[in-house]
């Protein structure tokens, strides 16, 4: 009997699969299971792994574990930790996700799945244990579109779940209408009252290059319009010549190429365009809100390849939400 309570506490929470049905609830067993006594069982338990999501420990029930060098978690426990939902479909032993507009899929057995709609290969496979699908972490959040970083020395896996376009809206459309409509107005002291102490970043393309794309100190934004002094902002796609424009120009190449303000699309941290640029504006503002204002193409001949975006990038300082990177997006060759 004492076996038994202890896999009942090693295994408590997660997807149960009994007659193909969800179970949220604790084991009865899991309250009457007997402390840890050994100091193999201590170091055991002081060796679990650790999950986190935006700053905040996951209290699984169920352990995590590691194969072939992965870690697989319980998929329910972790999937309602940042805010997602699962399915189960027990004729075909698969799990659906979905958190905002992201949806995964990932059958038990198998490393073939689904992420958004694309066909994707999973380091190792999903795997049931005492009537529970575990997955590898890493697919489980970056499907829901997270990042994870590891520490191996503390056994920790840190999750950054961005916040979902509902709620990013609900908190940031006002303060992102303010700033489009300072950009279409050209009016620089609005502009830098939205935005944050320390400058914003402009990037030419939707690949955020750090070294080389041009901050603008808070004071500067408000003073580098009038400037008429060539600066390097970038690289042109394409040639890798460098981007020496001064500010009114790199304006209309680069910031508001468009009518963004009256952009027929708008997402909330959700990418609209998407061409041969990487976007890697979540690595490099893993807890922001992006908006994007969209339009997908001009000419009909180029059947959308002429489509353009403005990306306004809002990080928290404080108790506010501030402007932090202004990203022009395109299709590039």
């Amino acid at each position: 009997m004492m076996k038994k309570n202890m896999l009942a506490l090693v295994f408590g929470l997660g997807l149960l699969i009994p007659g193909g049905t969800l179970y949220s609830g604790v084991h009865e067993t899991v309250l009457a299971a007997p402390e840890i006594t050994s100091a193999a069982a201590v170091t055991a338990a002081a060796n679990t792994p650790v999950v986190i999501v935006n700053g905040k420990k996951l209290m699984l029930a169920d352990a995590p574990f590691t194969k072939q060098g992965r870690l697989l978690v319980p998929l329910r426990g972790v999937a309602e930790g940042f805010g997602a939902s699962v399915t189960w479909n027990k004729a075909t032993r698969t799990a659906s996700v979905t958190r905002g507009v992201h949806e995964a899929q990932l059958t038990a057995g198998s490393t073939a799945a689904v992420k958004d709609g694309i066909a994707v290969k999973l380091d190792v496979p999903a795997e049931i244990r005492s009537g529970r699908i575990y997955i590898p972490l890493r697919f489980s959040a970056e499907s829901m579109g997270g990042l994870v970083s590891w520490n191996a020395s503390t056994a920790t896996a840190s999750i950054t779940m961005p916040l979902t376009p509902a709620a990013a809206q609900l908190i940031i459309q006002d303060r992102a209408e303010e700033a489009v409509t300072a950009l279409k107005e050209k009016d620089w002291e609005s502009l830098q009252a939205l935005s944050s102490p320390k400058g914003v970043r402009f990037s030419p393309y939707g690949y955020v290059n750090t070294s080389s794309d041009r901050l603008l100190s808070h004071s500067s934004l408000t003073t580098a319009p009038l400037d008429n002094t060539a600066y390097l902002w970038g690289s042109y796609d394409g040639s890798g010549d460098p981007i020496k424009l001064n500010f009114a120009q790199y304006y209309d190449r680069f910031i508001y190429s468009s009518d963004f303000a009256a952009a027929p699309q708008i997402g909330y941290n959700v990418t609209i365009g998407t061409g041969n640029t990487l976007d890697n504006s979540r690595n490099i503002y893993p807890n922001a809100i992006i908006v994007e204002y969209h339009y997908d193409g001009f000419d009909p001949q180029y059947a959308g390849m002429d489509w353009q975006s403005l990306r306004l990038v809002f990080g928290k300082e404080g108790s506010q939400w501030v402007l932090v990177g202004i990203i022009h997006d395109q299709w590039t060759i």
